[in-house]
């Protein structure tokens, strides 16, 4: 299409095709100054006007000639129609076309004189699709014959305006106005007839004016040259912006930019802006017609109709120039905000660093403006944020036996790396690399298929992100294996939260206790009513592998998980959109498969806590053995103190010991030498077949006196360790020489155990 404009505007240049002509056929012909051509034969020059002169039969006839003329145009014409039109016997009048054939598929605008209505309106037309935009007064051609003039302008800004003057009289009246930009451009005009045998001759044109500008065509956009520089999904409730969605606009580059027919999108709707000259360094508001005059208090502002609605929780927004170029796109989420106050509503999204065009989620965040947003102004959190720290490779997944998506966690440096890059083992050649959906994404295609049952891991090199920066030395290999179809206890429910702290969030972790990979795609997360699933929850629609003897936690927000259980950071935790209810008291919570068949379920109570817990808010549920029966409350513990009282994503602190038969508890090492010396402190390790013991452990002196108190009533899991760094109670450092440890524990059945081991402080050098 830009060919197309390029030639036109050539042909301007040369003088070769009318921006702007004027007949009155007072030279007795329409074959010259301008040139009419199409169903040339149908037509003729009558008493100086153009006339339709067809055979008498049911037919339509058209003529056109070249115009150029679109921007600050005005199109004037008369007609008379010696009959009363119908939707049979109607004219159009070709303002702009992008096709010389008028009767066939083509981009333009015309005026229709007649139809059923008998008006004269306004109408689009793309391909065959005719769309009135104007749709004149009812009756304004109910005559015989019809006399009228027509006068039609269009602004730069595609501001159409429709009159007419039944009768000649000299007087127009307006029908209408609407602001159009779906066409840009203008190649002919002409006049096109719909006509019966009857009426086969009485169709009159004559005093064509049209005068106006050919549309230049823009020069195509650059990438990241004007970017997203704000959102306003949730305008509710007011803080201090009006109660209306906008997204912000600003120019990076170092030159204006034009941006008539740009478009704004979503995944829903587009909608095209009008002409407006975006300076370099300058911002602009768009928002919906009905909002606009509010935000011009705060910055230019141009009035979308049309405006795409954003989501409150996520969107994906598109700029385009128009060329289809994209040239900024974002994929925003609540979660953004990285404030829950704010996402609720009235705070806008802000970009914090303008000159960071690789960064996605981690360059935006809530403003911090006190009235909600800076729109059509510098952003409040506005920053040097560049992006410093290498990409991680997060996963690869089988799309089939010999394809491979390969994830990143950003954007990675639009040049494809050589095959020799990427490994595999056991080794598989990897014969061609492509980018997957985004750039953050790749496809490996593979030489020969993998293998079920077999573990594979790839090793990726020197491959970079859209910064520059090289892989992380540390997060260069992932392991996964091809996916095999699950069966109902291949995955289990392995650990609960269902009564969490204040302000805190469940989790459900499950195992996979079977030697396959599954993929997780469309497994949900539900309750069950003793004969199958209720309120099921999708845990993800995208591929998630867990591997063998692979544990996840799923929550709605690991945030806060991490953050109450600091251990968590190292587990695997995958945010899921919702989880049903798990009452307080007692509940139920089943793992679904794709097939809509029950893998697990547990029935829960909070009588399977620990009877030593005085508050069981924030303490989940483990499960003790995988293999053994899920619903035996006996296979359930309270997490252990010692790990803060959860394991999301993590082993279980409860999970049985193979070959333990009694309990062990030893000092590493026996001798030590505090703050100064290697190792400077001793770690007092215990191992019991069983977690859910509770434990008093202290250090003595010679004379068996207390001096130290490591933990007291403390809930033990199956295996872990107390840290003494050679300090009393006061924080004092001991003198050098044999020390006791008293381990005792016991468990709810009242039995008692108590270990007594030797520890030595050594004398300094």
């Amino acid at each position: 299409m830009r060919i197309v404009f390029q030639i036109l505007l050539t042909l301007v240049l040369t003088g070769n095709v009318c921006a702007q002509f004027v007949d009155d056929f007072s030279d007795g012909e329409f074959t010259s100054n301008p040139v009419w051509s199409g169903t040339a034969e149908k037509f003729m020059v009558d008493n100086n006007r153009l006339r339709l002169f067809a055979p008498a039969a049911t037919d339509v006839a058209w003529l056109s000639t070249p115009s150029l003329a679109i921007n600050n145009a005005v199109w004037e014409f008369w007609v008379r129609l010696n009959f009363n039109p119908s939707s049979s016997n109607f004219t159009r009048i070709y303002l702009s076309s992008s096709q010389h054939n008028l009767s066939g598929s083509l981009n333009g605008y015309f005026v229709m004189i007649g139809d059923t209505q008998d008006e004269v309106s306004l109408y689009r037309q793309t391909g065959t699709t005719r769309t009135k935009i104007i749709d004149g007064s009812d009756g304004r051609v109910n005559s015989d014959p019809v006399i009228i003039r027509v006068r039609v302008t269009r602004s730069n800004e595609g501001e159409w305006q429709l009159f007419t003057d039944a009768g000649a009289t000299g007087a127009y009246i307006l029908e209408g106005q609407v602001t159009d930009n779906t066409h840009l451009s203008s190649a002919f005009f002409g006049v096109y007839c719909a006509y019966t045998s009857t009426r086969s001759s009485h169709f009159y044109f004559d005093d064509f004016s049209v005068t106006g500008n050919p549309y230049v065509p823009p020069p195509a956009g650059t990438y990241k040259q004007i970017i997203f520089t704000e959102l306003f999904p949730d305008p509710t409730p007011v803080i201090g912006l009006p109660e209306a969605e906008f997204v912000e606009l600003y120019n990076r580059s170092a030159t204006a930019v034009n941006l008539n027919g740009w478009r704004f999108a979503d995944a829903a709707s587009t909608a095209t802006l009008p002409s407006f000259n975006l300076q370099p360094g300058n911002y602009v508001i768009l928002a919906p017609t009905s909002a606009a005059s509010a935000y011009q208090t705060f910055g230019d502002v141009i009035a979308l109709p049309g405006f795409p609605t954003l989501n409150n929780s996520s969107d994906q927004l598109k700029l385009l120039d128009p060329y289809n170029n994209l040239i900024d796109e974002v994929n925003y989420s609540d979660t953004w905000y990285r404030n829950d106050d704010k996402k609720s509503g009235g705070w806008t999204l802000e970009l914090i660093d303008t000159e960071n065009i690789c960064a996605e989620e981690e360059n935006w965040a809530a403003a911090e403006h006190p009235r909600g947003g800076t729109p059509g102004q510098e952003n409040s959190i506005k920053a040097n944020k560049p992006d410093l720290t290498g990409p991680r490779l997060l996963s690869a997944f089988p799309i089939t036996e010999n394809t491979l998506l390969v994830s990143f966690d950003e954007k990675m440096e639009n040049t494809l790396p050589p095959v020799s890059r990427f490994s595999l083992f056991p080794s598989i050649s990897i014969i061609s690399v492509a980018f997957g959906p985004s750039l953050r994404e790749m496809i490996l295609q593979l030489s020969g298929n993998l293998q079920p049952g077999v573990d594979y891991t790839l090793t990726v090199n020197d491959v970079f992100d859209c910064s520059g920066n090289r892989i992380q030395e540390n997060f260069r290999m992932v392991n996964f294996g091809l996916p095999e179809p699950a069966v109902p206890g291949d995955v289990v429910i392995h650990e609960l939260l269902f009564n969490p702290r204040p302000f805190g969030v469940d989790f459900v972790e499950v195992y996979n206790r079977s030697a396959k990979y599954i993929n997780l795609k469309n497994w949900r997360i539900g309750n069950y009513s003793g004969t199958g699933f209720t309120n099921p929850q999708v845990i993800t629609t995208g591929n998630l592998l867990l591997p063998p003897r692979g544990i996840m936690a799923f929550t709605t927000d690991p945030v806060t998980i991490r953050a109450h259980y600091p251990q968590a950071e190292n587990g695997t935790i995958i945010k899921v959109p919702a989880l049903p209810a798990f009452p307080d008291t007692e509940g139920s919570v089943s793992i679904i498969t794709d097939n809509s068949e029950v893998s697990d379920y547990f029935s829960y109570h909070r009588d399977y806590h620990s009877v030593f817990l005085r508050d069981k808010e924030g303490v989940s549920l483990e499960r003790i053995d995988s293999e053994s029966e899920t619903n035996n409350p006996n296979n359930w513990k309270s997490a252990a103190s010692t790990v803060g009282f959860a394991t999301p994503g993590l082993p279980n602190s409860n999970a049985s010991v193979p070959g333990v038969l009694s309990g062990k508890v030893y000092v590493q090492p026996e001798v030590f030498l505090p703050l100064n010396g290697y190792p400077d402190f001793a770690e007092i390790r215990y191992t019991f077949e069983a977690g859910g013991k509770m434990a008093h452990v202290k250090i003595l002196d010679q004379q068996g006196r207390e001096i130290k108190v490591l933990a007291s009533n403390a809930m033990l899991g199956t295996e872990g360790f107390f840290r003494w760094d050679g300090d009393r109670q006061d924080g004092t450092k001991v003198r050098p020489g044999y020390y006791l440890v008293w381990f005792e524990v016991f468990d709810n059945s009242g039995r008692v155990e108590t270990f007594r081991k030797r520890i030595i402080v050594a004398p300094g050098r």
